[in-house]
């Protein structure tokens, strides 16, 4: 079949237009008329079906590829905004990598699961409600209430417990003020009334100082630490006021009950204050 040149199609087309509103003769030839336009009709209206077709196409198309079109019922949505993705603290090793916390034996994946969600959630209250000053907060490996902070004044280690209770265990609270030479203490309350203790007390040569809160809470024994820093020879950029409002905190709080009701460390039998890496 002779194709005819694109110009060719524009002339007719514009022919065909010029014509479609004359009068249709009168005689034999109208019918051909009649013929002819609705031929042409014919063809447009299938060329216009054709375009729909293709352009619904298109649409159902798109609405496939992106989630959360449709009915509404998938279960996949396109998340905007608020639906950023949680953050995720690193984890570090040191060696020897087993901490005073580690499990003497390795957990069920379901377990590790458990416990290094509840890890991940104390090291972002550990970095949102301690001061900034503090660092970025790392997770330690094999230590279960380990972490480790990271600033440019020095590096951190700091120790968030929650650990059954042994036997007999008592809280230890401020020494006579003639034995506490150094450093702070006292003894502030929680929003239940639970007794905590506060220090501030004096690290290796005593020229820097780390900070402390002790506490019993349910059937656990709290231990929370910040060391100074060993290597840079800075104390703990956290003051004892700084320390009994993180654990007033009730995120802190919430935190504390959920170990303690559904524990994530073995039963300690002491821990070392001013404990340093």
């Amino acid at each position: 079949m002779h194709e005819q040149a694109p110009e060719a199609l524009f002339v007719k087309e514009a022919m065909d237009q010029a014509t479609d509103d004359l009068v249709e003769p009168i005689g034999l030839t109208a019918r051909a008329v009649r013929d002819g336009r609705r031929r042409r009709l014919r063809s447009r209206l299938a060329v216009g079906g054709a375009a729909a077709c293709t352009a619904a196409l298109g649409v159902t198309g798109l609405a496939a590829v992106l989630p959360g079109t449709g009915d509404g019922t998938g279960s996949t949505a396109v998340l905007m905004g608020d639906g950023a993705p949680p953050r995720v603290f690193p984890t570090v090793t040191f060696s020897p990598t087993a901490g005073p916390s580690a499990p003497t034996t390795p957990p069920s994946e379901a377990e590790r699961q458990r416990i290094e969600t509840f890890r991940q959630a104390t090291a972002g209250v550990l970095q949102d409600l301690l001061p900034p000053e503090l660092g970025q907060i790392q997770l330690v490996a094999d230590d279960v209430s380990g972490y480790q902070a990271i600033s440019p004044q020095g590096t951190y280690f700091v120790r968030f417990s929650v650990a059954p209770a042994p036997d007999g265990s008592r809280e230890k609270f401020c020494p006579p003020a003639d034995v506490e030479q150094k450093g702070t203490c006292q003894v502030v309350q929680l929003p239940d009334g639970t007794p905590a203790t506060v220090r501030v007390a004096p690290s290796g040569d005593g020229s820097v100082t780390g900070t402390s809160a002790t506490f019993h809470f349910g059937g656990s024994d709290v231990a929370i630490f910040v060391n100074a820093s060993g290597i840079n020879g800075s104390s703990a950029p956290v003051t004892d006021t700084q320390m009994a409002d993180f654990i007033r905190a009730p995120r802190v709080l919430d935190l504390i009950r959920q170990a303690d009701q559904h524990p994530v460390q073995e039963p300690q039998i002491s821990h070392n204050e001013g404990e340093s890496r």
